[in-house]
């Protein structure tokens, strides 16, 4: 059973292959550039969506602990570590 389901895994991944080839392929016969993402910038990007998401978080239980507020902490929100 094994040796059917490693089989099987094998002929999905070399047909992914092929068609990845046919694309990258039929773009260099058209002469078109192929852009290869930068590492580097999209952990940058990450680094500031994450950053980004963080504060609006953080703005919106801010707004969510004013309309909450009635003279105690209960109902209160924490805001996250990190």
């Amino acid at each position: 059973m094994e040796i059917v389901i490693i089989s099987a895994l094998a002929m999905v991944l070399v047909f992914l292959a092929f068609i990845t080839g046919l694309h990258y392929g039929s773009k260099v016969r058209k002469n078109e550039v192929i852009e290869m993402p930068s590492p580097v910038k999209a952990i940058k990007e990450h680094k500031v969506n994450k950053q980004k998401d963080l504060e609006q978080q953080i703005e919106e239980i801010n707004l969510y602990n004013i309309d909450s507020y009635d003279g105690t902490e209960l109902g209160q929100k924490d805001f996250p570590n990190n």
